[in-house]
């Protein structure tokens, strides 16, 4: 999700300002998406142009990272059971630790963390001391999850093939079911989403009452997609590239990044 950046096994973010209209999470509040934050496995965090030139680099094992704000990025280590914050210098401020198998992190507008462990099958709300605010269980093998403007968690349960919102008492609002293992999920206005499937390859948007408005077989394997208005941006992990596309399914750019990578959040 220019010129190929030499990475194996990548975990691509793409990174966004505060800002846009279309959005409706922390990592999805922006304008233009004009650069990507790569994790590469083993090796580190890269923040690359559009082009996949370098503009900065943290050695780590990150399995997943995304922008937190004032230039610091929130990074999730799912050997070591993990998630922190480092500066640009490489200083972490925040961390927490003996989590079990986290894949996904989110640094929410009120500063807490949201963590998706993927083993146990729990998304939990951490506060800025690193203590559980709240928690949501029941889930299989999750991969994704976001917060909405309005509070609801929309959850990507993967084991269970389905895209979940829940309120913050954890009662279900709405799911939408048959997704085959979905592993991306990005809030959209009004209560639509867009989603990623990982055993089907394809990328689709959902209704407020989570019904399927529509879906598009991309071939490899999907990791996350972004909208930016009526354009698309969509990870695919096997070809080492992120496209830019109309929901028609109409290929407007390809930007090669490398080979394999795993998850993707869209940024501007």
């Amino acid at each position: 999700m220019g010129r190929v950046v030499p990475i194996v096994a990548v975990l691509l973010v793409l990174l966004a300002l505060q800002g846009g209209a279309d959005a409706d999470s922390s990592r999805t509040r922006r304008t233009r998406i004009d650069r990507f934050l790569i994790s590469v496995a083993g090796e580190g965090v890269f923040l690359v142009d559009l082009k996949g030139q370098p503009i900065w680099s943290f050695r780590c094992d990150p399995y997943d990272a995304c922008e937190a704000g004032r230039g610091r990025i929130l990074i999730t280590d799912r050997r070591a059971g993990r998630v922190y914050i480092v500066t640009r210098e490489g200083k972490t401020v925040w961390q927490k630790a003996g989590l079990r198998g986290p894949v996904n992190a989110e640094l929410l507008e009120n500063g807490n963390v949201l963590v998706v462990e993927n083993d146990p099958g729990r998304v939990v709300e951490l506060g800025q001391g690193g203590e559980t605010v709240r928690e949501f269980v029941g889930h299989v093998t999750p991969f994704d999850a976001r917060r909405r403007s309005n509070g609801n968690t929309i959850v990507a349960d993967s084991g269970n093939h389905r895209i979940v919102e829940i309120d913050l008492r954890g009662s279900i609002v709405r799911e939408a079911c048959g997704l085959k293992f979905p592993n991306s999920v990005t809030p959209l206005p009004d209560g639509r989403a867009l989603f990623t499937t990982y055993t089907n390859g394809t990328v689709g948007e959902i209704a407020a009452d989570g019904s399927l408005l529509w879906e598009r077989k991309l071939g490899g394997t999907l990791y996350a997609a972004a909208s930016e208005g009526d354009v698309l941006w969509v990870a695919d992990g096997t070809g080492g590239r992120v496209l830019q596309m109309t929901r028609e399914g109409t290929v407007l750019q390809e930007i090669r990044v490398g080979k394999t990578f795993l998850d993707l959040a869209f940024c501007r």
